[in-house]
């Protein structure tokens, strides 16, 4: 009877092992589209033996464990792939609408305005007395300030966009926390026991790649089955069942843009990979970038015809007036001073000399500076800016009067001179007839000087016709660059008697005045060591570029007043800035360099299509290999269906045959 019995309890272990191995068939085949879903495996493994005279007789089978198979190191590159295609995407939606800003037609984009501009000047230098052509070029240089102003107002909303973007996907990566965070918990809770959580595990595998592709993780799985995840160097987003939230902070430095902070620590600077990545990448680098050469752009076309303009003459006679609306200097105080010392707008004092740079004045101590050229990483070169004179002309010529007027003691570097003595002539004086001429006088003179040949130092001197000041620059960089006119007597016809000396770095006193690359700014207040200001005359060019001229009459055509009304010289000039190389272009031509700015950003969006195209590949690899591990057959499946099928009606066959059995027995009685 003993023997029947056990062969009941055989059949009844397999009916059950079987149905439960045909259970996991069923969740294989109902998940085969669930995106993550692993498949599943019943383990078999024969129940314990049994001795019966002697010999030891087995008691069935049995389902010990629901296999999820995995292949652990696909999954891993699996998440590490969709870090890059999340970065990827998130930048390739940008750079589909920053390259439509750039993409120049033949009736639309900057250049075409820059060239439309450029041609209705050679229309008035044709005409220099027409009416018309003189009210066609300011409606197209109108035309090519709003095209500035657009593209810098496009600029600025893409990067608050993005911004707003960097908000959402914090609040994105902080739900996925808290979801994983969760499932660590269930997770936990139900292994105790000593099966797997496999449905918890996918979920808690697909929550851990859709928190990938939106920022870096770093993850690590406990005995207990938790996963911890870590972002920006080590910062803990998820510790077993608890998470910790990321914040959006607004970051005065960076115009109020979000940083991102976990806890009280900016991370942003961390955040490797993923569309968050790719989000701030794009806010604070890319755009920026892309947005300071278009003000760059717009400030030098600014200066350059400004600079001629303003030399020139209008139909009636007027002169001295500025074409486009005139550059401003921006001086900021660095969020992360610490003293209350402020800097004031600032002025241009040689739109000559601009460079169009980025420039810092930084304090090593509460009173010592360096005044840092950020563009290039050198320091600038220590001048001598002198005050505004009456331009020399040919009708008002400066003279130079042998004895009265003629001589001046420099210093450079900190070398004295001997006495520099200027060509002159006895009473009336030597006449220069330009800024120009005098300015050569100077720096031959200086340069000559043996004091300072023998300690090899020179000067450049410029002046500048829009202000009408000398400005005498050191050709040194080094820290101890510095120029100063400490005597002469021909210092006041030259304005440069009460002039302000500017060296590389020296000493600080409230306030100082800083005159440098025709920019001068004053600082004032005690600073602290660390302290940073920020110069430069290039933010908002484009943003603000406006037409500065409403009379068509006031276009200075001309580079006389007495050549009225046919002189079109001036127009000439100002028509040769179209073939003119720019120094703060890296002596490219405007066209040429917005050209370059445009193709910087094609090539930029076709280098991120390309290889989001290829991550996209690799990650469809990457899926095809999991496939082969974790992914659902049907064909398989079923076919273990149909042996599962047979097993169980073989084992309800065999509870059957010990049925008969034991009801033979039963007849027996």
């Amino acid at each position: 009877m003993a023997g029947i019995f056990a062969i009941f309890n055989t059949g009844k272990l397999s009916l059950l092992a079987h149905q439960r191995a045909l259970q996991v068939v069923g969740q294989n085949l109902a998940n085969i589209n669930t995106p993550g879903f692993s498949r599943q495996e019943a383990v078999f493994q024969p129940s314990q033996t049994v001795s019966v005279a002697g010999a030891q007789i087995g008691t069935g089978v049995e389902v010990t464990q629901v296999r999820r198979l995995i292949n652990s190191f696909v999954e891993a590159q699996i998440n590490g792939s969709q870090q890059d295609l999340g970065r990827l995407q998130a930048q390739a939606d940008t750079f589909v609408r920053l390259e439509g800003l750039f993409t120049d037609t033949a009736d639309h984009g900057l250049n075409k305005s820059l060239t439309s501009f450029f041609n209705a000047f050679r229309e008035v230098s044709t005409s220099p007395e027409g009416q018309t052509q003189r009210s066609v070029l300011l409606d197209q240089a109108s035309a090519l300030a709003s095209q500035f102003n657009r593209t810098a107002n496009d600029l600025g909303q893409f990067r608050r966009d993005l911004n707003t973007q960097v908000s959402q996907t914090i609040t994105e990566v902080n739900n996925l926390a808290s979801e994983i965070a969760v499932l660590n918990d269930k997770i936990s809770a139900f292994e105790q026991g000593g099966q797997p959580a496999n449905d918890l595990r996918d979920e808690r595998g697909q929550l851990l790649n859709d928190l990938g592709k939106r920022i870096e993780i770093h993850t690590f799985e406990d005995a207990s089955g938790q996963v911890q995840v870590a972002v920006g160097r080590g910062n803990l987003l998820v510790e077993r069942n608890a998470s910790y939230a990321l914040t959006g902070v607004a970051s005065a430095a960076n115009g109020g843009f979000l940083n991102v902070y976990y806890k009280s620590q900016d991370i942003s600077p961390y955040i490797g990979n993923g569309a968050l990545n790719g989000l701030l990448k794009l806010r604070d680098t890319t755009i920026p970038n892309t947005l300071n050469q278009i003000d760059i752009l717009a400030a030098s076309l600014t200066n350059e015809v400004n600079k001629l303009h303003i030399n020139g003459y209008g139909l009636t006679g007027s002169t001295r007036n500025n074409f486009f609306s005139a550059l401003s200097v921006t001086a900021a105080v660095k969020s992360t001073n610490t003293s209350a010392a402020t800097i004031d707008s600032g002025a241009i004092t040689a739109n000559s000399l601009l460079t169009m740079h980025n420039y810092e004045i930084r304090f090593a101590t509460a009173t010592t500076y360096s005044i840092v050229d950020v563009t290039t990483g050198s320091t600038i070169k220590g001048n001598y800016t002198g005050t505004a004179i009456t331009a020399p002309t040919s009708s008002a010529p400066a003279r130079i009067t042998t004895g009265t007027n003629d001589v001046l003691n420099v210093t450079v570097d900190g070398v004295a001179s001997g006495v520099v003595t200027l060509s002159g002539a006895a009473s009336p004086g030597l006449a220069y007839n330009s800024g120009a001429d005098l300015a050569t006088e100077i720096q031959t003179k200086i340069n000559a000087d043996a004091t300072l040949t023998a300690a090899g130092k020179s000067v450049t001197v410029t002046f500048d016709t829009t202000t009408n000041r000398f400005v005498i620059t050191s050709n040194s960089v080094a820290a101890t660059s510095a120029v100063n006119i400490s005597g002469g007597n021909a210092r006041a016809t030259l304005g440069l008697l009460a002039g302000t000396s500017t060296a590389a770095s020296g000493t600080y006193g409230s306030p100082t005045t800083f005159n440098f690359d025709g920019i001068n700014v004053q600082v004032t207040g005690t600073a602290a060591a660390d302290d940073i200001f920020t110069v430069n005359t290039t933010t908002d060019a484009a943003k603000k570029l406006t037409v500065a001229l409403t009379d068509p009459n006031s276009v200075a055509a001309a580079t006389t007043q007495s050549g009225l009304p046919n002189d079109n010289g001036n127009a000439l000039a100002i028509i040769a800035l179209q073939a003119k190389s720019l120094a703060a272009f890296g002596s490219a031509t405007m066209s040429t360099y917005y050209s370059t700015v445009a193709s910087t950003v094609g090539g930029s969006a076709q280098a991120n299509a390309q290889t989001l195209r290829a991550q996209e590949s690799l990650q469809r690899q990457l899926e095809n290999l999991r496939g082969e591990t974790s992914g659902v057959s049907m064909d398989e499946e079923l076919t273990k269906m149909l042996a599962y099928q047979r097993a169980y009606q073989a084992s309800a066959r065999l509870i059957s045959t010990a049925d008969e059995l034991f009801q033979t027995l039963l007849d027996i009685r």
